[in-house]
């Protein structure tokens, strides 16, 4: 996947460390190395061996942790076989191996091992000894915390180990000196009617914000506190809450998931809250920002504490806020990233790990101040948070079970991806990829793929490889966090690793979001599409699980924005693509003191665990089952519509054959009447031609009869005048014989000759 392993190396190799471990099957225990023959009084040192040969192994010392493979070293004395009076001969031995998520949350398992440098009496070992080593040990594990795997260990490339091409984009800082909260938009409001009550609600927000008919905006603290304002931004006061209708328009609230019975979950439910109990802290301020930001708010004025050498604690600001002599400047942590300001109310610049004070690494252990030092570079807390953001979970899937529950709002709509070929949706419920002719869609930290947008989706067992090429300027990055490692005919297993939760490494501390800001997308439908986020709620980084969730543990639940009920069931997508550990964000502001029992409440929330260990609530499952019915409708609508939309095509292809032969029998009727016509109208024209003809010749005849001849007789003129009598056969006039044609002519003529 994108970004480099981090390489962690002991700082010491002079002693053995001391560590809570076991080799499997042994249960961990803290054991300090013990001399050969000495009785072991833990667990270490151990006897292992293969037949006659047998070793002593004493405690690890854990040399280095590159990505998934360890190394480590073990003292080793070599057991002298029955009867022989010899005494043990010590040695040592390099260990490499893997590392896998264990059972439990802070539990990392090591297995696979295999015997590197091998020294017995301080010289190589005999082949025979190191197969009887490899035997001995080639199929155990051991089972450490993650904390006590990289106590001791310091960094040794922190630039190198980190999340490359994360985002600097600045949030706004607002700074108070009253008890306050944050209700983020994404962008300005965007409104939608309910019903036809006369309010509206504001989509692009997890929070319920309604907009009553007056045009002033109503939002709720916790369960029953009502608050509203005439200004979007503040000045929010206690109001009667709006009418029943509205209220139940929102939706029900569901009852939590619970860890399926042998399941890695512990059957933990968030507390519900009390819609009955009476109001248990003072009102504070609601301020309604549109852009990311920050909020640093003092309960009064700032009251201090010193922490470490010329570092001062502010413990009346639940924001993380530090205050140094040298340099004398503010300080304060958010998202995992550290701002700093000359005074409170002045500018607050970003600045990188490797700039914060070293007094900082001095900062006391212990909860309060954990979370901090994880962004503090070269303290053993940034370091475990380091190796946590790296850890992977897997589980195996079956095929015939797995379900992809993507929703479209609206028809699909894609942008390209910097850097790659591939296009990316931007108005799904999960993160779709299309890549070639190819659907890929990663849901509950599963891959899934289709031949199209919507479907049918079947788990895919495996991805093009331009996924992992997924730049962190993408809103799709957190994909990046999910592996196909293995998979067969009816099953696929996949890795999760804390990159699909947000969590980012930044020069060798661990960040939340890739620190850039993405505006959600607006859909036909009136639906709001919002894009993972990286500032906007207040989030504490947790060793354990390798992730950020909101820091609300001490606050009262009727203090905090209320979220939409349908956030509960399914998460919003500004805090993550995962629903099942973005609705656990929803379900931690609504019960905020559930997150002190961080383990329990990871293990009923985790990705896998809520989503393929049966763990999710019977509302989520109907809500499930609802999608997959309305994806169904969806594409039997479209089956029916692009049916009736080829029967049409082929009956308006029928139409215009039909029209066009009808135009063609139009135009050779009319060509044949045109002809026909002419044909006529020639033989008319003939007709009315030889007509004429007829009358000029008779016309000319009876002319010629009353004329009779006017050439002397017998001159050659009064020859030719009638040569044209032979076209008969009969010879003029001058010739002796007759032609009827001019008999009366003739003879006219012969009785004036006599």
């Amino acid at each position: 996947m994108s970004g480099s392993f981090l390489v962690l190396r002991a700082a010491s190799l002079a002693c053995l460390l001391t560590l809570g471990v076991a080799v499997a099957p042994l249960a961990p225990a803290r054991a300090a190395p013990q001399d050969a023959g000495v009785p072991a009084k833990g667990p270490w040192p151990q006897t292992v061996g293969d037949g006659s040969l047998s070793f002593v192994v004493y405690a690890p010392q854990y040399l280095s942790l590159a990505g998934d493979a360890v190394t480590f070293v073990q003292a080793v004395s070599k057991v002298p076989p029955p009867g022989m009076a010899t005494a043990a001969v010590m040695g040592s031995m390099t260990v490499s191996g893997q590392v896998t998520q264990g059972a439990d949350d802070d539990e990392l398992e090591l297995f696979g091992f295999v015997v590197g440098d091998f020294t017995i009496g301080g010289a190589a070992a005999e082949a025979s000894d190191r197969d009887a080593m490899q035997r001995a040990i080639g199929g155990k594990a051991i089972s450490i915390t993650r904390r006590a795997l990289v106590h001791d260990m310091q960094l040794e490339n922190p630039r190198a180990s980190g999340t490359p091409g994360l985002g600097d984009d600045l949030p706004t800082f607002v700074v108070a000196n009253r008890r306050s909260v944050l209700l983020p938009l994404d962008g300005d409001p965007r409104l939608a009617d309910i019903g036809d009550t006369g309010w509206r609600r504001v989509i692009n927000t997890p929070f319920i914000l309604l907009q009553a008919p007056d045009g002033s905006f109503v939002t709720r603290l916790g369960a029953a506190r009502w608050v509203g304002s005439a200004d979007l931004a503040k000045g929010y006061a206690p109001v009667a809450a709006p009418p029943a209708q509205v209220v139940a328009a929102l939706g029900t609230v569901p009852v939590p998931p619970v860890a399926a019975a042998g399941s890695a979950g512990t059957g933990f439910a968030p507390r519900a809250a009390d819609a009955g109990s009476a109001p248990s802290a003072p009102l504070p301020d609601v301020l309604v920002v549109t852009e990311p930001t920050v909020l640093v708010a003092t309960n009064g004025a700032p009251t201090f504490a010193d922490v470490a050498p010329g570092v001062q604690w502010i413990d009346n600001c639940r924001t993380p806020l530090l205050r140094t002599r040298q340099p004398e400047a503010w300080w304060t942590l958010a998202s995992g990233r550290w701002f700093t300001a000359t005074a409170l109310d002045a500018t607050w610049s970003r600045v990188p790990p490797g700039g914060v004070p070293a007094s900082f690494a001095a900062l006391p252990g212990g909860r309060l101040f954990d979370a901090v030092k994880a962004s503090v570079p070269g303290t053993p807390e940034s370091a475990a948070a380091v190796v946590a953001a790296q850890a992977g979970r897997s589980v195996t899937v079956s095929r015939a079970t797995a379900r992809c529950g993507v929703r479209w709002f609206g028809e699909p709509a894609w942008r390209g991806i910097d850097g790659t070929l591939l296009r990316g949706s931007v108005n799904a419920s999960q993160p779709v990829i299309w890549c070639d002719r190819t659907f890929y869609c990663c849901d509950g930290a599963a891959w899934f793929s289709a031949p199209a947008a919507d479907g049918p989706w079947t788990l895919c067992e495996s991805i093009p490889d331009a996924i992992d090429t997924i730049p962190a300027s993408s809103p799709l990055f957190p994909v990046t966090g999910v592996d196909i490692v293995a998979s067969d005919a009816s099953t696929v297993t996949f890795a999760c690793r804390p990159a699909y939760l947000g969590t980012c490494v930044d020069a060798g501390t661990v960040a939340y979001g890739t620190g850039w800001s993405w505006p959600g997308v607006a859909s036909p439908d009136g639906s709001w599409s919002a894009q993972p986020q990286t500032y906007g709620m207040p989030v504490a980084f947790d060793a354990d699980t390798g992730t950020f969730a909101p820091d609300v543990a001490d606050t009262d639940a009727d203090t905090l924005p209320a979220v939409m009920p349908e956030v509960l069931y399914g998460g919003w997508t500004g805090w993550g693509w995962c629903p099942g550990w973005s609705s656990a964000w929803a379900w931690g502001l609504r019960a905020p003191a559930s997150w002190d029992a961080w383990g329990p409440w990871w293990q009923a929330w985790h990705p896998y665990w809520n989503r393929w260990a049966n763990a999710r609530t019977e509302a989520q499952r109907r809500r499930d089952d609802a999608a997959a019915l309305e994806l169904a409708e969806r594409q039997r609508d479209a089956a029916e519509a692009d049916a009736a939309s080829e029967a049409n095509r082929l009956r308006e292809v029928s139409q215009e054959e039909a029209a066009w032969r009808e135009r063609q029998r139009a135009s050779a009727e009319a060509a044949a009447a045109a002809d026909r016509e002419a044909r006529a109208e020639a033989a008319r024209l003939r007709d009315a031609r030889d007509a004429a003809q007829r009358e000029r010749d008779q016309a000319e005849r009876e002319a010629m009869r009353r004329r009779g001849p006017i050439a002397p007789r017998g001159s050659i003129e009064w020859w030719y005048q009638y040569y044209n009598d032979y076209s008969d056969g009969y010879l003029s006039r001058a010739t002796g014989y007759r032609d009827p044609r001019y008999a009366p002519a003739v003879r006219a003529g012969a009785t004036g000759a006599r």
